[in-house]
């Protein structure tokens, strides 16, 4: 009976002590896990938005009927607009300053595929090459078809959705690591560049049209997508380990509008203004507002 007794104080006492041993070891960092569902007006939330906004699969074009198996690769160049100190202001519910203004940019070959019943299979990718600290892995893909047809006019409709990550030193960046903890130049106590990483999926619905005058096509585009978004923070400060993991998940809507020309028979141009609403909710402001994305979209178009 005592034996028995031993026995149990000791697997009582035995994971205590482990924990114990646990918090007390030199150089072991205390670990936030924590998962958080933010509010969509959230400043977190805002930047998840923004940049998301930014990679939305726009036809850069309007609707048509491409011949079947025919092949054309586009090189697409789209503007990321550099944002004050106060957009900036997101971390810890707007109480934190991060660097997001990395790129000003963003490059991403493509490649259109014409299908049968009139279908055309856009295929994109932004592939996982680190500049200034950042590395995106974006794979996107749509499907779009002209349904009405009259003379210069021309509607469709397009379907879309992108899968894909943005990794980088996001919320402890290297520069702020390079300075002991403390006022004025690492405040947040960074000890090592993080290891964040943004994952920014969507999927969207978008009413297109065109209308030729002369040699050019204007075209526009009006969708409703939906964004699915998750960061992983990876961040050492004063001797935390914070791996808390934020979800932010919605609805925003977007219209496009711009023109294309063609060069020659091979080649073509395409530009756009692209403008998305998106609320944000600032503190120590109580009320929501709007601070959208506005960008400018430009491609190449090979046919092959």
């Amino acid at each position: 009976m005592k034996t028995r007794q031993h026995r149990l104080r000791s697997l009582v006492i035995l994971p205590a002590l482990l924990a114990m041993l646990t918090v007390a070891l030199p150089g072991r960092a205390q670990v936030i896990d924590d998962v958080e569902e933010l509010d969509w007006d959230r400043p977190e939330a805002w930047a998840m938005k923004f940049f998301n906004s930014v990679s939305l699969l726009t036809g850069l074009g309007a609707p048509e009927e491409r011949r079947k198996w025919s092949f054309e690769i586009g090189l697409e160049l789209d503007t990321i607009p550099q944002l004050s100190e106060d957009q900036r202001r997101i971390g810890f519910d707007g109480a934190k300053v991060e660097d997001l203004n990395r790129l000003p940019a963003i490059f991403r070959p493509r490649v259109t595929i014409g299908m049968p019943a009139k279908l055309s299979l856009d295929i994109a990718w932004v592939p996982p090459v680190e500049l200034n600290g950042v590395k995106a892995n974006l794979f996107s893909v749509g499907l779009e078809r002209p349904f009405y047809a009259n003379g210069p006019l021309v509607l469709g409709g397009r379907i879309y959705g992108q899968i894909g990550t943005i990794k980088g030193d996001l919320t402890c960046t290297a520069e702020e690591a390079s300075h002991p903890p403390g006022p004025p130049d690492n405040i947040w106590g960074c000890e090592a560049p993080s290891e964040d990483e943004l994952s920014l999926n969507y999927a969207g619905l978008a009413f297109t049209g065109g209308y030729l005058v002369k040699k050019t096509m204007f075209h526009w585009g009006l969708a409703a997508n939906y964004m699915d978004m998750e960061f992983q923070v990876d961040a050492l400060t004063d001797g935390i380990l914070d791996r808390s993991l934020l979800l932010a998940s919605g609805w925003t809507w977007s219209i496009n509008g711009g023109a294309s020309w063609k060069l020659s028979q091979r080649f073509s141009i395409a530009a756009e203004l692209f403008y998305s609403p998106l609320s944000v909710m600032r503190p120590p402001s109580t009320t929501t507002e709007n601070d959208p994305l506005i960008n400018l979209r430009t491609m190449l178009r090979i046919r092959l």
